[in-house]
């Protein structure tokens, strides 16, 4: 159905904007913006923009306000009167702090007629303000690096200077900003941060509470103290928090999928960048992707202002789309599941940027519009000047003849009306009644409010609002909080241990009444009971969190959460978990047996490893009622693993030697059926024993043995310097016909390890005759050591290795050896190299569109020339290695954007993307992504997947890259016919055998 376009404030203003448009000549876009699949043409006045949106029968899309009224809105709320307050932003991409143009306007419907024809600039000279929420006596306000907090005057504009609640939030990327700003159901004010952009929290005043170094997370203030949280971590670019009707948080993100439950201390998978150690990542709620990865500003969707069919819908912005997409949510144990809904508006403009959604006093959807032909920060930093700085506009979808929602402030209302409230359909009035009842707290209000939770005739929905309006004024009443620990509803029980949680401070009996509830028939109070009982002082939350895990069935989530609260733990009170264990039968407790390999490593990276300790755990594992064969394999594994990094040496090592070696060759002495014979090798070998080694070279040498077991006897014994091993290894490298390509890619990437020369020699013997995707592996391994690369620069120099096998990056690291014999050589053959992106790249992107217009490809042709190349690095259709970006999804929504990722890979690196090289004491130097940086080892991801683990006693030194780990200049690696096959592989959306595989946008025809 065609929108209806209304008048409100500022029409002349409107007009005149919209007639100097149409009478000003269009400015021309040399290429579709990133995200786009065409040209997106000029702007479009309101009215047209209007028109061309398409929403359901029986809606129509009416304009609240736009330019020049509000420019380059980027966030909103609705306060106690229903007034708007919007942020708008003039200073974006500005990286630098400061104070800027940018301003905070208040819009007010003064008549109550749905006309919003009164605006008030609140503040001014703010510098890309990207959240707002009003509450407890003022206006909070997100301008990095702090978080503001601001008094409304008599007169509507802010009294005085702002308070900096907190401050360190990073402006490294101005699209990944601190946003959303929204009061969660507990009373809390949550807010987002993005990926690539790096915070340093700290309080301030009077505030409590630690400082937080933290980059994509969910993070809540307490209004009352200023106490900062951080509340879980994870995801993308996240922008925008919604919570249902029993106060569970969702969020939306950007480029990986679009959709997450979060939970209060999970750690959920991120974009890019290391995860802290020992995490275990959630996954999204989602199984299906909407039309691109582009969002901002999620709402759930509870008013009685539309039909039903339109209720309970999670509506969220999708910017390259143009759209609002809808998801419908259904329980999942603890978590939750979405399924997609058709699109609930579609704006047919390439300028339309939904940035936030939000239900209205009148139960309509309001919809925050940017409107810019730029959505995406490659444009804004490459091109700042071509922002719109002149366009802005909200829309309001009504149903039908909707009426207003009249005059009201829900400030002046008492106590018993703003109860009432609570009631409403409408889930603005609710909450904003919640809020407002939060902020009176008193003994007396209380009591009215435990009477309606607590009042099974009283409608859910009203009840759940009464009770976090308990929660939001602080501790509950004792004997209230135990009627709601043993309520019949297992929502106000997992309500009841949240706020419990949160107060931190309970009585014994509450206390042992919440412990108790580890083995509740509901999942969600499990989870709850996990989260709350490290947060409540007097509590030894390890029993409880095994209980949980015990007696949580086959929930998706509970495990995690148990897992994030747990491990922490184990870094001091190890002795106590392995306790608890062993009076637990494991084969009756089937989540705690799968946890115990992950406990086993945990244990093994605590500062100081204990062989005594570990000891007794592998006997427990081994036998009796808590014998775990996983685990028990896991234990001894893990201790081989730590002996071949050098992460346990000296006394430990002289220790654990004493210990273990004994036992392990019992078990290598015993039948050859012993369960535990393969792992007890491994141990026995890196403990320099020759039954373990000869063992394992057994298991080398005998191709009827699981490749999987015989690479790992490769890297025992290379680790343990064993002197017959590269003999072995030479002749499987050499021998395409009887072992797989990727055994033999994995060997050579083990080879690393060794310091011996004869490495270089076997690796150059083989590489004549190597596959063209098992090439590129052997020039990594040996750019990974000073005498290596000197013989690998020999055999360029004497023609049988082309120049151009070498990349940049491995060039740059043979550099780094400071060795005068390969600086020469490599600056003769192949120049000089920059340490930062050479900005000549645009003129390469330039030449290689021109080639690539007129040079047709194969892509059957380009799928090979990626898996030998690209795939080193990159996954695309589930094939590849996942060290960079998956590139079915990123990185390809136009031919101009594949264009410079491929060719200016520099151009723009998100901080989880940049390269890092480690340089050992013991000669070895190793670059890639960062996976792990603790006191006690350094990880690296490798080309080809490898994470190679270096104790931090070997690090001798750590650099962080200028250049994007992938390198420049493919078009000197790649012959010219190779390049076509390649883009013509890389612009389809699907594999070149899909019969409904399309070019990319843009591609040349």
């Amino acid at each position: 159905m065609r929108g209806k376009f209304l008048w409100g404030a500022g029409s002349l203003a409107v007009l005149t904007v919209i007639l100097n448009a149409w009478l000003l000549p269009a400015q021309k876009a040399e290429k579709p913006p990133h995200g786009q699949d065409q040209l997106p043409g000029p702007a479009l006045s309101p009215a047209e923009a209007i028109r061309k949106m398409k929403v359901p029968d029986g809606f129509s899309v009416e304009l609240v306000a736009a330019e020049p009224d509000i420019v380059n809105p980027v966030a909103m709320t609705f306060d106690e009167r229903g007034r708007i307050w919007i942020t708008e932003s003039l200073e974006y991409p500005r990286r630098e702090p400061g104070k800027g143009r940018d301003r905070i306007k208040v819009l007010e419907d003064t008549k109550g007629d749905g006309h919003y024809d009164k605006i008030t600039v609140f503040a001014d000279g703010l510098n890309i303000p990207s959240g707002i929420a009003v509450g407890h006596g003022g206006v909070w306000v997100a301008n990095s690096p702090d978080i503001l907090f601001y008094k409304e005057g008599k007169d509507g504009k802010a009294a005085g200077k702002p308070e900096v609640v907190v401050t360190g939030f990073g402006r490294d990327d101005t699209h990944e900003l601190p946003n959303s700003l929204t009061w969660g159901p507990d009373g809390y004010l949550y807010g987002l941060n993005g990926v690539f952009n790096p915070a340093h929290v700290k309080p301030l005043g009077g505030a409590r509470g630690k400082s937080f170094d933290f980059t994509c997370a969910i993070f809540r203030i307490d209004p009352r103290t200023r106490e900062f949280q951080l509340f879980a971590e994870g995801t993308s670019n996240p922008w925008g928090i919604a919570y249902d009707p029993e106060g569970s948080a969702f969020i939306s993100a950007c480029v990986i999928d679009h959709l997450w439950h979060i939970t209060e201390t999970g750690y959920y998978h991120r974009q890019g960048g290391p995860y802290p150690p020992f995490t275990w990542e959630i996954g999204s709620i989602v199984k299906h992707h909407h039309q691109k990865a582009a969002y901002c500003g999620i709402v759930y969707f509870d008013s009685d202002a539309y039909p039903v069919e339109y209720r309970d819908h999670l509506y969220m912005g999708n910017i390259h789309g143009g759209c609002i997409n809808s998801d419908k949510i259904r329980r999942d144990g603890s978590t939750y599941f979405a399924t997609a809904a058709p699109d609930f508006l579609t704006a047919n403009d390439a300028w339309f940027m939904p940035v936030s959604q939000k239900v209205g006093p009148d139960g309509c959807l309001y919809i925050l519009d940017w409107y810019d032909r730029y959505h995406c920060y490659q444009d804004a930093n490459r091109d700042p000047a071509g922002i719109d700085r002149e366009r802005g506009r909200l829309y309001r979808v009504r149903y039908k003849d909707t009426p207003p929602a009249g005059k009201f402030d829900l400030a002046k209302e008492n106590d018993d009306q703003l109860i009432e409230r609570l009631h409403s359909p409408n889930v603005y009035f609710r909450e904003t009644a919640q809020r407002q009842l939060v902020e009176r707290s008193s003994p007396a209000l209380a009591g009215k409010l435990e009477k309606i939770v607590l009042d099974e005739k009283e409608a859910h929905k009203a009840r759940m609002h009464a009770l976090w309006a308990l929660v939001g004024g602080g501790p509950l009443d004792a004997n209230f909080h135990k009627k709601l620990l043993a309520h019949d509803d297992p929502t106000f029980r997992a309500w009841a241990v949240r706020a419990a949680g949160n107060a931190s401070k309970v009585d014994d009996a509450l206390r042992k009444k919440l412990t108790g509830l580890a083995a509740d028939p509901s999942p969600d109070v499990q989870l709850q009971v996990a989260i709350a009982v490290r947060k409540i002082d007097g509590t030894d939350a390890m029993p409880t969190l095994i209980d949980v895990l015990s007696k949580c069935g086959d929930d998706k989530l509970i495990p995690h959460i148990v897992w994030q609260n747990l491990h922490p733990l184990l870094e001091d009170d190890a002795d106590a978990f392995v306790a608890l264990v062993e009076m637990t039968d494991l084969a009756k407790a089937p989540n705690v047996a799968a946890l115990m390999p992950r406990a086993t490593e945990r244990i093994l990276g605590r500062r100081q490893v204990e062989p005594q300790l570990m000891l007794k755990l592998f006997f427990m594992l081994k036998q009796g009622k808590s014998a775990d064969a996983a685990a028990a394999k896991q234990c001894l594994i893990s201790l081989a693993t730590k002996v071949q990094t050098g992460e346990i040496a000296g006394d430990k090592l002289d220790s654990l030697r004493t210990l273990f070696l004994p036992i392990v060759k019992k078990v290598l002495a015993g039948q050859p059926d012993e369960p535990l014979i393969f792992e007890a090798a491994q141990l026995a070998t890196s403990l320099k024993d020759k039954a373990g080694a000869d063992f394992l070279r057994k298991v080398l040498a005998d191709p009827t043995r699981p490749e999987p077991q015989r690479l790992k006897a490769a890297e025992v014994l290379i680790a343990a310097k064993d002197g017959t091993v590269l003999d072995t290894v030479a002749a499987i490298v050499a021998d395409p016909k009887g072992h797989s390509l990727p055994f033999r890619a994995q060997v050579v990437a083990a080879l690393g390890r060794s310091e011996e020369a004869k490495v270089a020699e076997i690796t150059l013997a083989a590489y004549p005759k190597m596959e063209a995707e098992l090439q590129p592996r052997a020039i990594e391994l040996l750019t990974q050591r000073t005498p290596w690369g000197k013989q690998l620069l020999r055999a360029v120099a004497e023609k049988k290795i082309p120049a151009e096998a070498l990349n940049v990056n491995q060039l740059r690291r043979l550099l780094g050896s400071k060795d005068p014999e390969i600086n020469k050589v490599v600056t003769a053959q192949w120049g000089r190299f920059r340490e930062e992106r050479n900005p000549e790249r645009e003129q390469v992107v330039a030449e290689m569109k021109k080639f690539l217009g007129e040079k047709r490809g194969d892509p059957e042709k380009g799928a090979l020339v990626f898996k030998n190349f690209c795939g080193q690095c990159h996954k695309i259709h589930g094939e590849g290695q996942d060290v960079g970006p998956d590139i079915t999804s990123n990185g390809r929504a136009t031919f101009d954007q594949l264009l410079s990722n491929v060719f200016d890979p520099s151009l723009v690196i998100g901080a989880g993307y940049q390269a890092v090289t480690v340089t050992t004491t013991k000669g070895r130097s190793l670059t890639g992504l960062l996976v792990e940086d603790t006191p006690q080892r350094v990880v690296l991801k490798l080309q080809g997947g490898k994470l190679e683990t270096i104790a931090r006693g070997d690090v001798d030194e750590l650099t962080v890259s200028k250049v994007s780990l992938m390198p420049e200049g493919i078009e000197k690696q790649l012959k010219p016919q190779e390049i076509a096959d390649l883009f013509a592989f890389l612009v389809l959306d699907k594999p070149p055998g899909d019969p409904s595989a399309r070019k990319i946008p843009g591609t040349p025809k």
